[in-house]
Formats: C-alpha cells, sequence, structure tokens
C-alpha cells in the first residue's frame, strides 16, 4: 500500500514538473512586450507589434498589409487581455478531428521578459477556454484594430469561408 502511493506521488510530481500550463503571464506587462499573432480560418489577418503592421484576410482578393502602430496604452490593454485569457494556458493543436467547420486557426509568436513564445491553437471544438479566447480577440479587433484609421482605410473582403 505505501509503495503504491509513493509511485503515486512520485508520478504526479514528475506529470506536474513537466506541465507547461502551469505558466502564466507576469501581472505587469514588461518592458519587450510584443507578439505577431495570426489568426482566421487561413491564418491570414495578423496583428504584428514587432513590425508594426496589420494583415487583412480579404478572402478571395488575397491579404494587404498597412502599417499599424499601437499606443502603449493599447499594448498594455491587450496584454492584460492575453493575461485574463491565459493564452499559456490554451489547449494546443492536436490534429484531431474537428466539431465545426470552417474554424479559425491562431498562431501567437511573444516575447515577455526575455522568453520566447510560439503557440498554436484552433477553435475547432468549443471549450471554455476557447470561448474566453475568442471575447479577447473580438474585443482587440473591435475596440483596438477596426476603429483605427489604418483598418477603416483597408478594402473590404469579398465572399467568405464555407
Amino acid at each position: 500500500m505505501l509503495r503504491r502511493l509513493l509511485l503515486f506521488l512520485l508520478l504526479s510530481l514528475v506529470l506536474t514538473a513537466c506541465n507547461s500550463q502551469n505558466q502564466v503571464l507576469p501581472e505587469k506587462m514588461p518592458d519587450d512586450f510584443g507578439f505577431s499573432l495570426k489568426y482566421g480560418v487561413t491564418l491570414a489577418n495578423e496583428l504584428n507589434t514587432y513590425d508594426d503592421t496589420f494583415t487583412k484576410d480579404l478572402i478571395e482578393r488575397g491579404s494587404v498589409t498597412t502599417d499599424m502602430v499601437l499606443s502603449n496604452e493599447e499594448l498594455e490593454v491587450i496584454y492584460e487581455k492575453f493575461r485574463s485569457a491565459d493564452v499559456l494556458g490554451l489547449p494546443e493543436v492536436r490534429n484531431s478531428s474537428s466539431c465545426q467547420k470552417p474554424f479559425s486557426r491562431y498562431e501567437l509568436s511573444m516575447t515577455v521578459d526575455d522568453e520566447e513564445y510560439n503557440l498554436k491553437w484552433d477553435s475547432s471544438c468549443e471549450s471554455k477556454a476557447l470561448n474566453k479566447w475568442e471575447s479577447t480577440l473580438n474585443y482587440i479587433n473591435k475596440e483596438i484594430i477596426y476603429p483605427k484609421e489604418e483598418y477603416q482605410s483597408l478594402p473590404e473582403a469579398t465572399s467568405g469561408y464555407q
């Protein structure tokens, strides 16, 4: 009995130590925070703070890129949204069957406190964590990206994904 308990505790310790999902972003946005977030059915939309650009998916007409510089206040809001959505804990893409089609995919390359993160996930199956992420992205789009003059000057997308 004691042997089983020790084996269970040892196994639990090893599995906990290997779980990268225990990572959380620091409470305060670090000075080196930057990211490239690609998203959409084909990953054709991209908000890139390294290059200060935004790329819009025009679907049938390809894509178009414009300069888009975010203020420090906007970056702080996005950082806090990333923190509250627990982007480091979102489920990774596992190439499993999807629950719905089409679905959005995401690739986030991010720098935080000299750490580089490269994350991939999708919305092929609904979950509480993914719903929270979708709310985060909707907020970023509606409150930060779409109102900008740079975005407003981009052409409209044509058609849609099926």
